[in-house]
């Protein structure tokens, strides 16, 4: 072959570069070369990850002309920072896209104020600032420049969209990925490029698609209710930590949740509706788990929040007869109606 023609580079398997715990390397210098492995684009506190009973992290990237893709497999939770610091020190400025294949994902600042879930995809511009929180996940990431993207979206501001994976091509992006991640050892170079390429560019049109159909910025009140609802269950969930998700103050916050009559009204409110349907309708649930799923601290609080929002103890609506529970459900749904009414603005109470 004449390698001034370039057969035999296109002929050459796809570069790869593996990270996996190695006999006798502990949790924290796995930490380290997984902090290591990320650092042109994030910071990771190896000693607080590696503190994890459970954690443990494996990865695998292919370096492609066109981008570089690595699928990894995190046990534990991460955090992954990219702050002004950073951005100043690396210098990148490409766009880094992550695709959930399962578990959940966290990004801070968000757009939609939703938890990401498998299937969905995040684009991150790697010269603005985020934070990134996950646990027990699988992904692929993905790092390409900003003129891979079809011309104007390599233009306009990406940092934070989401294709969600209900979108038509959503699906196919995420196994088009993982076959490439997959099939990669028999790949050639080129083999691997052509379906990189053709990834990208359904990421293109899913991409333009999104831009169509968000025809306004979500209101800050809307954005602050889906963190509550995904985040029930989480004991820190606050106006402060709203707020610092969100980046706004806590002021402007409040406002939007002014007629509602403050943001921890709000919160309050759907937990004890929360725990209303998981103590009516899974019996076989405790009262101490009902309250770790609901965000409570434990089961006393639990007992409290929900005696003062429904008038009637947990313990009541248990033991109560078939007649009292209609009686009662009927007590909850003029409660749940009331706080609907703030919450769509009818109601100034």
């Amino acid at each position: 072959m004449d390698a001034s023609r370039g057969e035999l580079v296109l002929s050459q398997p796809i570069p790869r570069v593996r990270h996996a715990i190695l006999p006798g390397e502990t949790r924290l210098d796995l930490a380290r070369r997984m902090a290591q492995s990320v650092a042109f684009a994030f910071s990771i506190d190896p000693a607080r990850t590696a503190a994890q009973p459970d954690f443990d992290f494996s990865a695998e990237a292919l370096v492609l002309p066109e981008a570089v893709v690595a699928r990894s497999r995190v046990r534990g939770r991460i955090a992954m920072t990219r702050e002004a610091a950073l951005i100043a020190a690396t210098g990148a400025d490409q766009l880094f896209v992550y695709v959930i294949v399962d578990g959940e994902f966290d990004v801070k600042p968000t757009r939609s104020g939703r938890r990401l879930r498998g299937g969905d995809i995040l684009i991150i511009d790697l010269a603005q600032a985020v934070t990134l929180l996950g646990a027990d996940y699988g992904a692929i990431m993905m790092v390409l420049a900003r003129g891979a993207l079809p011309d104007p979206l390599r233009r306009l501001d990406l940092h934070g969209a989401e294709i969600r994976g209900d979108h038509p091509l959503a699906r196919t992006i995420v196994s088009t990925l993982a076959c490439l991640c997959e099939d990669a050892p028999r790949m050639t170079q080129a083999q691997g490029s052509v379906v990189l390429r053709a990834a990208i560019e359904m990421l293109g049109l899913a991409l333009t698609d999104v831009r169509r159909t968000r025809t306004a910025p979500r209101a800050l009140k809307a954005m602050a209710e889906a963190l509550v609802d995904d985040h029930l269950d989480d004991p820190a969930l606050s106006p402060a930590w709203i707020a610092g998700r969100l980046d706004v103050s806590r002021a402007t916050l409040y406002r939007a949740f002014a007629a509602y009559g403050g943001v921890t009204r709000f919160i309050d409110d759907r937990r004890s509706q929360q725990a209303w349907v998981l103590l009516t309708s899974a019996g076989d649930l405790s009262l101490g788990e009902i309250a770790a799923r609901c965000g409570y601290p434990g089961r006393t609080r639990l007992v409290q929040a929900f005696s003062e929002r429904f008038a009637v103890s947990p313990e009541t609506v248990l033991s109560a007869s078939e007649d009292d529970r209609a009686m009662l459900q009927e007590q909850a749904a003029r409660a749940m109606m009331d706080a609907w009414d703030r919450r769509t603005g009818r109601s100034e109470r």
